[in-house]
């Protein structure tokens, strides 16, 4: 099943078209929600809200289903292209979002210019977030109390985009939220420490397979989206080479997680170890927990040891107690 865009000439044969289908459907979650009056879509032709140099506008239609709904471009001779999407009431949950998004991708990237689509709606309408999240589209913004609603205070608003790219080989590319810098650049005994300089993925391999994690190799892909994700990412550098990486999960209020430590296996014993944790640890220093898991390696107990760490186990006369599962 496919969906097709068709565009509309709302000067000519289209126009009796739009007014029966804004007349009649009303559009839950968008600023104007109840169904338009006549006045509302003649003055919407008038104005080129539906075509002119910097709109365009067309019908959805599905080989099965026949015209299931509309959509309209916005911006169409920027790099960036919005899109407004409405599917007509008796289509609605029934799956046609992804499918309807997906569509509105092709034609844009593959008759335009555009370099990334964008799409927001209100932050409570997580039917059109999961269609935005199925069809491969990324959070990029969270705007607060921007989203008129009639009769009652503002909504957030959220906006997605796909890339050009992201479409052109179906693969993500993950966004690093945690950018900011949480401390200067350092020069220590040579070796400069970095806070949140995301090392390209082929370093990153090198530098795990150094110290044989091999489970993360396997998958750079995955490991690079991890790195992204982190919530602070501090790295080690000789020169150009990456030599060691720190990088913690949090809450930013009451947990901080450290994921990994390494250093490479050429450069151990200088102290990298612990310059890493000390600054991976800087913005989370009111943290009620620091939580980390490391080997059963004596050597790496007694070096957790030395910066504070406690053993969280009976045996250890630990109060508290860890688990994993793995």
């Amino acid at each position: 099943m496919s969906i097709e865009l068709t565009r509309i000439d709302p000067a000519g044969p289209n126009a009796e078209g739009l007014f029966d289908f804004f007349t009649s459907e009303d559009f839950p979650f968008h600023v104007h929600q109840g169904a338009w009056s006549d006045e509302m879509v003649k003055e919407r032709i008038e104005s080129g809200y539906f075509r002119d140099d910097d709109n365009e506008s067309f019908w959805l239609d599905h080989d099965r289903f026949g015209r299931v709904g509309f959509t309209h471009l916005e911006d169409v001779r920027d790099e960036t292209v919005m899109f407004d999407l409405r599917l007509a009431s008796s289509f609605r949950g029934h799956g046609l979002g992804t499918e309807a998004v997906a569509a509105i991708a092709g034609h844009l990237f593959s008759t335009m210019g555009a370099l990334r689509a964008e799409g927001q709606t209100r932050d409570d309408n997580h039917a059109m977030r999961t269609v935005f999240e199925r069809a491969g589209w990324t959070k990029e913004a969270h705007y607060r109390r921007t989203w008129p609603v009639a009769g009652a205070p503002p909504r957030d608003s959220v906006a997605y985009a796909l890339l050009r790219e992201e479409w052109q080989t179906s693969r993500r590319l993950e966004l690093h939220w945690h950018d900011s810098r949480q401390f200067r650049e350092s020069l220590e005994s040579a070796i400069t420490y970095s806070s949140n300089v995301l090392p390209a993925q082929g370093a990153l391999v090198t530098l795990y397979d150094a110290v044989g994690w091999s489970a993360y190799t396997a998958d750079p892909a995955r490991l690079d989206r991890s790195i992204r994700a982190s919530a602070h990412v501090v790295s080690a550098w000789d020169g150009e080479s990456l030599v060691g990486l720190a990088r913690a999960i949090s809450d930013f209020g009451t947990v901080v997680y450290v994921q990994d430590v390494l250093v490479d296996p050429e450069h151990q014993r200088q102290g990298i170890g612990a310059g890493l944790m000390q600054r991976v640890l800087e913005p989370f220093s009111d943290a009620r927990q620091t939580v980390l898991l490391t080997d059963a390696d004596p050597g790496l107990a007694a070096f957790y040891a030395s910066l504070g760490f406690s053993e969280a186990s009976e045996a250890a006369g630990s109060s508290v107690r860890a688990f994993v599962r793995l």
